[in-house]
């Protein structure tokens, strides 16, 4: 019985004996880890891109490999690439310094390990998008703003694209919306409906300038914005900060408040004359209401706070007829319309009819009625065989008496308001023609 335990024992002994043996080993650092590490076993080290053009201001990342997989990374031109320790993970990202002219900049990584270290070579450029952005608010808008942008209000966002100093024309440009209640106007001036979107592209005129117009939302409130502007040939890009105002604290107001429209004469009041109207200020969008018959308005919403309407007479003769204006909160200002007869006379035409009568006789009249004018009218024969009379509108054409024949077949009358004077010829047949007229 005891021998057979003892030749049980003993297997087992000399395994628990190996397995202390082993556990001996690894405490003395040979061998297994209990949390190994992750070593590569790949001796040479590796740095991506090995050669790359960097810009001023755009961060560009490099990837690490193989070796120990720590690493140090130094720069020989710490001024214009900063970076000198170790890197923890696999990749780092560098962001060079501004700089005037291209600079090349030597890159060396190395692991904590004895891998042979390795280098990039980078070219650092200077960067595209001027560090000057400037945001220029519409004249029209309120001046309770100040530098900012009213809500509903437009500026132009003007940057310099240049390299070294050197303007980049024809070059793309990129706006976009960062954060903020605002919009690219992605339309021309003065069309209508306007477009707005949150990023849009441009070109840089002749001296490097690109310039892009931004809307404030008319519903914004009090409040700071970003927007990007990004060099398209080279990515790199620039943030700026500017703010939106909250145009509402403003009294809706509207300028000018009054027009007076005046017709070319006594007869009529004016047609087509156009007068302008700024509205400012209170919550846009605003309503424009019609003013009846005396003009007509358009368009009949102004979007934004600084924009404009205009009133356009018709024709028709009123005295302070109203138009309204309401903003989206529901306040309420007046703009009065007044269209009024002109002081110049006017005199219409003269109209004489018939132009041409026949007298037969001694005793025979012809009349012809005078219209228009001035309202005087006057006649006269321009021969001494004839008279005329005057009654009102009519005159009386006949053959003096006592008169001899006229000897002539067709003569003239002349008739006129002062002003105008307008001839009727007068034919003569039979006795009219070629009798002598006694006395009646």
């Amino acid at each position: 019985m005891n021998a057979t335990i003892s030749r049980l024992i003993s297997p087992l002994a000399r395994i628990a004996a190996a397995l202390a043996a082993a556990a001996g080993i690894a405490s003395c650092g040979g061998g297994v880890s209990a949390n190994p590490s992750p070593v590569v076993n790949d001796p040479a080290i590796t740095i991506l891109p090995a050669t790359a053009v960097l810009y001023s201001g755009m961060p560009t990342t490099f990837v690490l490999s193989g070796g120990t997989g720590s690493y140090i990374v130094t720069s020989s031109n710490q001024a214009v690439l900063p970076i000198a320790g170790g890197v923890t993970g696999r990749s780092v990202t560098l962001v060079p310094s501004p700089v005037n002219a291209d600079t090349v900049v030597t890159l060396t990584a190395r692991d904590t390990g004895t891998a042979t270290p390795v280098t990039a070579t980078v070219t650092v450029r200077p960067g595209t998008v001027n560090n000057t952005v400037t945001i220029t608010p519409s004249a029209t808008q309120s001046s309770t703003c100040g530098a900012a942008i009213c809500a509903g209000g437009d500026a132009e966002v003007r940057v310099t694209v240049s390299q070294g100093g050197i303007p980049l024309a024809a070059r793309g440009v990129s706006y976009q919306v960062v954060s903020g209640d605002f919009r690219i106007i992605a339309s021309g001036f003065g069309v209508t409906p306007e477009v707005l979107v949150t990023s849009a592209n441009t070109t840089t005129d002749e001296l490097g300038v690109a310039r892009m117009r931004i809307r404030a939302l008319p519903e914004a409130l009090a409040q700071t914005a970003l927007i990007q502007i990004t060099d398209l040939g080279t990515g790199a890009f620039q943030r700026t900060s500017f703010t939106i105002s909250q145009s509402g604290n403003a009294p809706l107001a509207a300028l000018p408040n009054r027009i007076s429209f005046t017709g070319p004469n006594t007869l009529s009041c004016a047609t087509g004359l156009v007068a302008d109207v700024i509205v400012f200020g209170g919550r846009p969008p605003y309503q424009i209401t019609q003013p009846g018959s005396v003009a007509f308005v358009s368009p009949s919403v102004v979007s934004v706070s600084g924009g404009r309407f205009s009133v356009t007479a018709n024709g028709g003769c009123a005295t302070d007829a109203s138009i309204g204006i309401v903003d989206t909160v529901g306040a309420t200002t007046t703009v009065t319309v007044s269209n009024a007869l002109g002081t110049a006379e006017v005199i219409p035409e003269l109209i004489v009819s018939p132009l041409e009568v026949s007298l037969n006789s001694c005793t025979s009249r012809a009349s012809v009625l005078v219209a228009g004018g001035t309202g005087q009218f006057f006649a006269a024969a321009g021969n001494g065989s004839l008279e005329t009379t005057v009654d009102g509108s009519t005159v009386s054409i006949f053959r003096a008496r006592p008169s001899t024949a006229p000897g002539v077949s067709s003569l003239q009358v002349f008739v006129s308001d002062g002003k105008t004077v307008r001839a009727v010829a007068v034919n003569l047949t039979g006795e009219a023609a070629t009798g002598a007229c006694a006395a009646p």
